[in-house]
């Protein structure tokens, strides 16, 4: 633990970069998207243009951001599991998209990203060759799996369902391993939020008993609610999950979805400001791995709030329109 003394310090002290509450409602107030580039510019983010165009390069600005934070962090982690839990997504959306373009043959390199585990291109060549050794073991066998099930199936699905199973199984047992509890509980906390939004989905659907085996076969394991808990509120519907939901370590979550509209991104949004109050209560804690963790969570909110604001200010939003889709920042 005292391996972290310093690194913790010096997280706290780039905590003050990132973009919180405060910064986001100057960008909301910005009457153009040259009030908004400058505002970035004296947040300390270099906002990219392309070389002939000059045009606003707002992907390439916000990925920027999440490979610095990793950066910095794959520089000080005295145990790398505490930064591989939150790359192997990045890894799973890697794979996904490289196997997908594979079989419909077009290129996958605008889709992926270049911090996971590993690079872009290496995934790439994996699909190509069909040997997936290099990534974590989960996800390689799900890989492997994937491409045999949808040369018999042709059913994209499987290979969401396969990737993106294994990815939270990666999650948990890295979490699991470093010995950091509370990456454990937020590796658990983020299964059970999304087995609960997959419930949601699949309810909203209304198919009935095709749409319940549907759930069973979609639900990730190594969440605190249980698959049967989970199956029995489908079959009570959506008000039943919310209502249950209070009788649970959930409890905070259920009054948050009811004191909003229950569309499908209010329910997401509450969902993720659930898991940033998690995440704040790391805040509290002098030092340690989990310091570390937060850390990237919190650009992870920073660029994802950046994007509906940068995106909504493009599309000609209402102030409040975009207000109402921001997260929950960190600082």
């Amino acid at each position: 633990m005292t391996d972290y003394l310093y690194h913790s310090a010096r997280v706290r002290a780039l905590e003050s970069g990132i973009v919180g509450r405060e910064r986001l409602d100057k960008l909301l107030g910005a009457d153009s998207e040259e009030e908004c580039l400058a505002l970035l510019r004296e947040f300390g983010i270099l906002p990219l243009t392309d070389t002939v165009s000059g045009r606003f390069l707002r992907e390439e600005t916000l990925l920027g951001i999440l490979r610095s934070a990793y950066g910095e962090i794959a520089s000080m982690a005295p145990d790398e599991r505490v930064l591989l839990l939150w790359r192997y997504p990045y890894d799973c959306n890697n794979v996904k998209a490289a196997i997908k373009c594979f079989v419909r043959e077009i290129d996958p390199r605008s889709m992926m990203f270049d911090f996971g585990t590993v690079d872009a291109e290496t995934v790439i060549g994996m699909v190509q060759a069909g040997d997936f050794t290099g990534l974590s073991e989960g996800m390689a066998a799900a890989a492997a799996e994937a491409m045999r099930v949808y040369a018999k199936t042709k059913d994209p699905q499987s290979i969401d369902l396969l990737i993106d199973a294994a990815c939270y199984a990666d999650m948990l047992s890295a979490a699991s391993a470093s010995g950091v509890e509370p990456a454990v509980e937020l590796v658990r906390e983020k299964i059970d939020l999304t087995n609960l939004l997959t419930t949601v989905r699949v309810l909203r659907m209304k198919n009935g008993e095709n749409g319940k085996a549907l759930l069973r076969e979609s639900l990730l394991r190594g969440g605190k609610l249980s698959h049967a808990w989970l199956l029995s509120q489908f079959a009570a519907g959506e008000d039943a999950l919310w209502d249950k939901l209070y009788y649970t370590e959930y409890e905070k979550l259920s009054v948050l979805v009811a004191a909003s509209d229950k569309t499908l991104t209010a329910v997401e949004r509450s969902c993720d400001n659930y898991l940033m109050q998690t995440l704040k209560e790391i805040k509290y804690v002098s030092f340690g791995a989990e310091v570390l963790i937060a850390f990237l969570q919190a650009h992870e909110y920073e660029v994802r709030n950046l994007r509906i604001i940068l995106a909504g200010k493009a599309a000609g939003l209402s102030v409040n329109t975009i207000r109402e889709r921001i997260r929950d920042s960190y600082v």
